[in-house]
């Protein structure tokens, strides 16, 4: 838990997910991600979930899940706002933001791990180099990362489920995607593509791509400060005072 210094009072909150191709990783890699969202005023929860080598498939998602209940469940002992609790991801925590973006009540994602009848909801996600849809041995799909990733026997029907485009509509949650042009593993054209379908379903979305960047480019020098700066202006613009970002004179959401 990441609470900003000295604050008081309901504060909004995300939910941050670190990345490690669903086989690797800890919090402790999110660490100065979520350190920065708390000193721009955001209570950040760091959460685990099992991998690969402990559980199969959905186990990761049943945990985020878990997770996220847990945090509407206790959000007043928390001092966190219920109604503007975000997702932030990172490679496979990414995919997961996106997924439990967009399956609130989803029964075959909910697993048994606390909390029944908490919100799953959340009200915006930021996702950094996501994989966004999956292609199975033999396959070649635009912006696909190998279903065989996610689990060596993963069926079709478990790829296609598991993919965050196929819940885009017009009630999934404003979004942010972050991705490198350098990506060497999980191609820029996933983040491509999901805005894509983000844009048609007339989702707030808003699209960073960096110039030649690698996998995992907030590590680079000063590209921590700059990507996470914008990830807490888009949480304020969209979840937190989205009021303050309207020019008088001018249509909210229209731009005229």
């Amino acid at each position: 838990m990441y609470r900003p210094e000295g604050a008081t009072g309901a504060l909004p909150g995300v939910l941050v997910l670190y990345g490690g191709g669903w086989t690797r990783g800890s919090t402790e890699a999110v660490r100065e991600q979520s350190r920065r969202l708390a000193a721009r005023g955001f209570v950040a929860v760091a959460s685990e979930y099992r991998l690969s080598g402990e559980s199969r498939w959905p186990a990761h998602i049943h945990d985020v899940k878990a997770a996220l209940r847990w945090t509407h469940a206790n959000a007043n002992d928390l001092g966190i706002d219920a109604s503007k609790i975000a997702a932030v991801g990172f490679s496979a925590g990414a995919h997961l933001a996106l997924l439990v973006a967009g399956t609130a009540g989803h029964a075959a994602f909910a697993g048994d791990g606390g909390n029944p009848g908490a919100s799953e909801s959340v009200a915006a996600v930021a996702a950094f180099y996501p994989p966004v849809h999956f292609h199975m041995p033999g396959e070649k799909r635009s912006g696909a990362s190998p279903a065989t990733a996610l689990a060596e026997d993963l069926t079709s029907a478990e790829a296609e489920e598991a993919a965050p485009m196929r819940y885009v509509g017009p009630d999934y949650p404003p979004t942010m995607l972050l991705h490198g042009t350098g990506d060497k593993v999980v191609p820029v054209s996933a983040s491509l593509r999901l805005h894509e379908a983000l844009m048609a379903a007339r989702v707030p979305v808003d699209l960073r791509v960096y110039h030649d960047l690698p996998h995992g480019f907030p590590r680079l020098p000063g590209m921590m400060e700059v990507a996470m700066t914008d990830v807490a202006s888009f949480l304020d613009r969209v979840m937190v005072s989205p009021e303050r970002y309207v020019i008088e004179g001018t249509m909210p959401g229209t731009g005229t």
